[in-house]
């Protein structure tokens, strides 16, 4: 699709991620409110809204950071909240997560950071973790930096050092928090180019939570968004389907960076 994102690969009828009337609280407030959502096999599914909405909230629902006060989370077919602990780590073996600090161990260099759950969770030789985990920097064009420390890297290398890190194991699906957050925006577009090519070289189903409109105008196949008073979902979509066709203004608004209009 030109200027925007690339047709999900895989078979796009299995759903990968379901979650069904989830609730969430934080004491007396609500947060979300029976909410449910689909994410197709392939697809880059972007999970929107303003600030305070519930996006990284949902996320870490979804990843099973936190059990649900109702309903349910299935990812891969596995209800998080009822699993034990062998089929919860299978499950997280075939995903992988990029946080919005980029999470790098500052006391290991980035390769040893990649190399860490390949050594964790395969039984592997030595030189061949060295060797995939050279690979997955090559990927996100880190090769030459891998025996750099966190601490001297950009803001920009260090996310996607993280996005080497979590692609290690080959993850079915991939989950980021923010990805652009701190980010100027000549890198987050390069980021966002990332995505979107491992998105269609490896198939990789992609679940992004974002504010930003230039990110999601350009990575998104399918969104929602969430607001805080409704405590839930208010539109669901690709981006210009919100934009041109949602009844409601503060959708619209949202897309067009426009005021909300008083009535």
């Amino acid at each position: 699709m030109p200027g925007g994102a690339s047709r999900p690969v895989g078979d796009a009828s299995e759903t990968v991620v379901e979650v069904k009337d989830l609730t969430v609280r934080f004491g007396s407030r609500t947060i979300l409110d029976r909410i449910s959502l689909e994410v197709r096999r392939g697809e880059i599914f972007v999970i929107l809204g303003g600030s305070g909405c519930g996006k990284t909230t949902l996320l870490r629902h979804i990843i099973g950071l936190r059990k649900p006060e109702g309903g349910s989370v299935r990812v891969l077919g596995v209800d998080l909240a009822k699993a034990g602990d062998t089929e919860r780590d299978a499950v997280r073996r075939r995903t992988g997560v990029l946080f919005q600090s980029g999470a790098l161990l500052k006391s290991m260099t980035l390769d040893e950071n990649v190399a860490l759950p390949l050594r964790e969770s395969t039984g592997l030789p030595e030189p061949f973790i060295r060797e995939l985990a050279r690979l997955k920097l090559a990927m996100v064009g880190l090769e030459h930096a891998a025996g750099f420390l966190p601490s001297e890297l950009s803001g920009g290398m260090q996310k996607r050092g993280g996005l080497a890190r979590a692609i290690a194991l080959d993850p079915e699906i991939l989950f980021f928090d923010e990805p652009g957050a701190g980010l100027d925006p000549v890198t987050s577009l390069e980021l966002d180019e990332l995505i979107l090519g491992l998105n269609q070289s490896l198939g990789t189903t992609m679940v992004v939570v974002t504010h930003e409109l230039q990110s999601i105008n350009k990575i998104a196949q399918r969104a929602i968004m969430l607001d805080g008073e409704a405590k839930g979902i208010i539109a669901e979509g690709t981006p210009a389907e919100m934009r041109e066709n949602s009844p409601l203004p503060k959708v619209r608004a949202f897309f067009r960076r426009e005021r909300v209009q008083e009535t």
